[in-house]
């Protein structure tokens, strides 16, 4: 029996909207617009973070990247500073880093790399890459994958070897007309280097979100650490490598791991008790990264979620409005069925399910609108988008809430209307 009451109040609400059907698809616009920049909001916000692990994997996620400060970009006061520091450390060496992964358990591996500041040439064609030299463990610890050839390998090291590892990118533009890159040769600071591997692109699509590490990812040549040091040229303040990337066992470690190292290298360098801006070297933590662009885009969100809130309040105050002008209209209606035996409850459920109805339809048409918008942000953009099923669900539940809410006063206003009265009104 309430089942049918449910059905016939439901029922009768429809019918209700249906003599004005403009109106009703008006009092829905606020609540259309209010879902759609919801479910758009969301959308973006999971496409971003989609980025965002894809970076921190890219950058590896157990990481701790201990990077020297390049005097080059500084100012004037920092280069003195630079120089100074210079009289109480030599800077970041191989050996300081090889010393404290062996003695460190929290850590099972570590690469030194640096930048080479060197022309590249593919025959008398320039190459707008980057030149790093680094060891073989580089390879793991920055979860590289092949996709031809091999890695730099101990005897390249040791020997100096002129050869090379390239990334995808440099080999889809200028070997273009070969199956495979390896075997050809590329000129570095003048001399032959012979490619032996290519390297697999890192998954970093979307240049807002990139930050300087990841953004240079995919445009590097790879040589020996030591052929590095021995066959290119050095700047008298260069540290023997740019950075140590130290990977950990374990990423609930990597904190652990941080404090020591930070210890470790205000020791070896004699900075202890000096400031951050005094020191050669800086300490990055790859989930930091994650964390700065997570609070950025946390800030988005807000001020975009706050935004479709007051959408969403503006268009229950519009609802408010319609339903009160229908229980002005419809009084003898109202009178009509309590006089043949509809109690206040059944009026009750009348007009709040014309509420709900009106904010179930205008949240699907939002839904609708939101996905619609999210295509087009993706098509304009670039950006990457994620459609999420439960941002959906929550934004048309939130739309009906605003029904029940904006809906409940209206209807108890057409509740309490005394019969009598609303019979004589015409």
């Amino acid at each position: 029996m309430e089942t049918m009451d449910l059905v016939n109040s439901l029922r009768i609400g429809l019918k209700g909207l249906s003599v004005h059907k403009v109106r009703a698809a008006l009092s829905m616009l606020g609540i259309i617009f209010g879902v759609a920049s919801v479910v758009a909001v969301i959308a973006v916000s999971q496409g971003a973070r989609g980025e965002m692990v894809k970076q921190l994997a890219a950058l590896g996620a157990n990481n701790v990247i201990v990077k020297g400060i390049d005097w080059r970009s500084q100012t004037p006061e920092e280069r003195k500073l630079k120089k100074s520091a210079r009289l109480r450390s030599e800077g970041l060496t191989r050996n300081e880093a090889r010393v404290l992964a062996e003695s460190c358990d929290l850590i099972d591996a570590h690469a030194p790399w640096r930048r080479v500041f060197a022309t590249v040439r593919k025959g008398e064609e320039p190459v707008a890459a980057e030149v790093v030299g680094t060891t073989p463990a580089f390879l793991g610890v920055m979860n590289f994958n092949l996709l031809h050839g091999r890695f730099l390998n101990p005897a390249d090291e040791t020997a100096a070897r002129r050869v090379c590892v390239i990334e995808q990118a440099i080999g889809d533009e200028i070997f273009s007309d070969v199956d495979t890159p390896v075997g050809q040769v590329l000129a570095i600071d003048h001399e032959p280097y012979f490619i032996v591997g290519v390297l697999k692109s890192k998954e970093v699509t979307e240049e807002k979100f990139d930050v300087a590490q990841v953004r240079r990812l995919n445009r590097r040549i790879y040589i020996p650490l030591e052929a590095a040091l021995r066959r290119t040229t050095q700047a008298p303040l260069d540290d023997e490598v740019t950075q140590v990337v130290y990977h950990c066992r374990d990423t609930a470690e990597v904190r652990s791991a941080e404090a020591l190292i930070r210890r470790f290298y205000e020791t070896a360098h004699g900075m202890e008790g000096r400031p951050l801006e005094e020191r050669d070297y800086e300490i990055v933590v790859s989930q930091d990264l994650l964390q700065q662009v997570e609070q950025a885009q946390q800030i988005f969100n807000i001020v975009m979620l706050c935004s479709a809130g007051i959408s969403l309040v503006v268009g229950g105050i519009g609802i408010m409005n319609i339903m009160l002008a229908n229980v002005s209209e419809r009084r003898r209606e109202v009178g009509i069925r309590r006089a043949v035996g509809a109690t206040k409850a059944d009026i009750l459920k009348q007009f709040l399910f014309e509420s709900l109805i009106i904010c179930l339809v205008g949240g699907i048409l939002g839904c609708v609108m939101g996905i619609g918008f999210t295509i087009l942000v993706h098509h304009w953009t670039g950006w990457q988008v994620s459609l999420a099923v439960w941002g959906m669900i929550v934004a048309v539940g939130v739309s009906l809430l605003d029904g029940v809410i904006f809906g409940t006063f209206p209807a108890w206003k057409a509740a309490t209307l005394d019969p009598i009265d609303a019979l004589r009104y015409e």
